[in-house]
């Protein structure tokens, strides 16, 4: 059944931007050790603000909601419960952004929050313990969306020259920028093998470069309007873009052809995700509601209409059951999905 499991009214004080789960699941000592040699062996740029990270972790496994508003907080939730039973239960209220946050992501650790603001940077905070592990400054123009790599070493952020600028989360120093040549980049998306990251920009055209090289390898003209979302497939192998033509456009990441165009919502398309099972995939609008679509049919199976205003973003959990949302409406929403 689909359904509304949870709902916490007045989150933050005033709209909620962003939302994102976290999900992490304690080590054993021996599979630590053997993540420490390989760390110690292949990749040392992200020890440091992990390790900070790592200090007072919980031993047992824990679920989180991250969420990021106009009130210029980051608040991090508690999500415990399963099945059709859950509560959410407030956990930090991160203060630090000056102006509005508009993108949160987690490190698929389950350990380290990733905020962009209006304030024109990048803060990365302990999900844990609550506080701050590194202010980026990103310059006279605003960071916008911010997302993780697939490692969790690196995060990159799009901005209004039209460009990807990627940092290290160890010690937050530039490491590279991806140059689209075009206009303000609105959202970005790693794919999951790591190989690929995607750009969706102000004037509906896509990018896709390929993050070794950092070579440009599509440039699509996607949609006539803002793409506000973009994310790929957990194989991979196809790009989901939502824009605010009441679109969503699917494409096969190698050859970068139109698999399908999806309609449904009834204004702009403000965000879309992939359930990490590929069985379904999630929207959510201006027009109030939050759409499942089944991912082998490409229809829309269910469309909750439980928000009072545009929602501005949907996630799914880790274990494809869930959806939270979050609205103009000032509410934290979280639904069942089934699989």
């Amino acid at each position: 059944m689909f359904s509304l499991l949870n709902k916490r009214e007045n989150a933050h004080s005033e709209g909620i931007w962003a939302c994102a789960w976290g999900h992490y699941v304690p080590k054993e000592k021996d599979k630590e050790k053997v993540a420490e040699d390989e760390e110690n062996g292949e990749n040392k740029e992200n020890e440091s603000a992990n390790n900070e990270a790592d200090e007072n972790l919980p031993d047992v496994e824990e679920r989180y909601i991250v969420t990021g508003g106009l009130d210029d907080l980051v608040r991090i939730w508690r999500w415990s419960g399963d099945g059709v039973e859950g509560e959410l239960t407030s956990m930090h209220t991160l203060e630090g952004h000056s102006l509005g946050v508009i993108s949160v992501d987690v490190n698929a650790a389950g350990t380290i929050a990733a905020s962009s603001s209006l304030d024109s940077t990048i803060r990365l905070w302990s999900i844990h313990t609550g506080t701050q592990l590194q202010t980026i400054d990103c310059g006279p123009v605003e960071a916008w969306s911010v997302v993780f790599s697939p490692d969790g070493s690196q995060v990159a952020s799009g901005n209004h020259a039209g460009k990807i600028n990627v940092y290290a989360v160890d010690g937050g120093r530039h490491v590279t920028t991806l140059d689209t040549r075009g206009r303000f980049t609105y959202s970005i998306a790693y794919s999951k093998d790591g190989k690929y990251v995607a750009s969706g920009a102000i004037d509906g055209f896509i990018n896709i470069f390929d993050v070794e090289s950092g070579k440009l390898v599509h440039t699509i003209e996607g949609h006539a309007m803002t793409i506000r979302s973009i994310t790929f497939s957990p194989d991979s192998q196809l790009l989901l873009s939502a824009a605010d033509d009441g679109h969503m456009k699917m494409y096969d990441v190698n050859s970068s052809h139109l698999a399908c165009t999806l309609s449904g919502h009834g204004s702009w398309v403000l965000s879309a995700d992939f359930a990490p099972d590929q069985q379904h995939f999630v929207s959510s609008s201006s027009d109030h509601t939050v759409k499942v679509w089944d991912f082998a049919q490409r229809n829309c199976v269910h469309t909750f209409k439980d928000h009072l205003d545009q929602v501005w973003c949907a996630r799914y959990s880790h274990d494809s059951s869930k959806i939270v949302s979050v609205s103009e409406d000032r509410s934290v929403m979280v639904f069942n999905s089934p699989v």
